[in-house]
């Protein structure tokens, strides 16, 4: 979850101040903690989850803050609701993707197993959007691991191409994470303290699951003294 990070939301901050970013998409919202501390970020926000227990969890949580939209359907399915939209409103506005709905189904043909390679399939060619993926596997930080396959690089290289072939590309790093504690969420603007934010802070109180990778994938080159991130070796053909 990315508010659980407090350098990741500056990231998410200072990406919306350089991009001029109104809208803030997420697949995966859980039980929504995450897409209702965002809803004080941006003007509008949207997202997706699957599964109807937490679906209906987030739907409570977020069923006053008229900006949020929340849609229970597969995130592929979602995203590509989200672009027919925006094509049909003739935007060009840039847009923060937040990709988290992670899953992997071991029966599946290895091109159908990770959900996020779906999700980058249903972007295809939208170039008008900053790209973060959670869990991503990066200098020693926590990450996805499946059927003995990362979520790294080389497993999303192709599709991120196809989304834009001139990504910048970008990661955190360990000297740059910070996890919340029960003290400093107290009072966090558009977070709760309730049973569910303890849940989830006592939950990832390891070093494996406190500290997790997010890839960046941006539209253009970033200033890394403004922004605390590493640039990744395999980066844009513009180099």
């Amino acid at each position: 979850m990315w508010w659980f990070d407090k350098f990741a939301v500056k990231q998410a901050l200072k990406l919306r101040d350089r991009f001029h970013i109104s809208t803030y998409i997420e697949t995966g919202i859980f039980r929504g903690l995450n897409i209702k501390f965002h809803s004080y970020n941006f003007l509008k926000v949207w997202g997706c989850e699957i599964k109807e227990e937490y679906f209906r969890i987030a739907e409570k949580r977020v069923k006053n803050l008229k900006n949020v939209e929340i849609y229970k359907q597969s995130s592929p399915a979602f995203l590509e609701l989200f672009l027919k939209r925006y094509r049909e409103e003739g935007r060009r506005d840039i847009v923060l993707i937040y990709l988290d709905a992670h899953f992997y189904d071991p029966t599946a043909s290895l091109k159908d197993r990770w959900v996020v390679l779906k999700e980058l399939k249903a972007l295809k060619s939208f170039k008008n959007c900053i790209i973060c993926i959670h869990d991503f596997d990066c200098e020693r930080l926590g990450h996805l691991s499946y059927g003995g396959k990362n979520l790294d690089f080389s497993l999303l290289r192709k599709d991120l191409s196809g989304v834009n072939s001139d990504f910048f590309f970008y990661t955190n790093s360990r000297k740059f994470s910070e996890a919340h504690t029960k003290e400093t969420a107290k009072g966090f603007r558009g977070l709760d303290l309730d049973a569910d934010t303890l849940e989830t802070i006592e939950y990832h109180n390891n070093d494996r699951l406190k500290y997790r990778g997010i890839l960046y994938c941006v539209p253009e080159m970033l200033d890394l003294k403004k922004f605390e991130l590493v640039k990744m070796k395999n980066n844009s053909k513009r180099r």
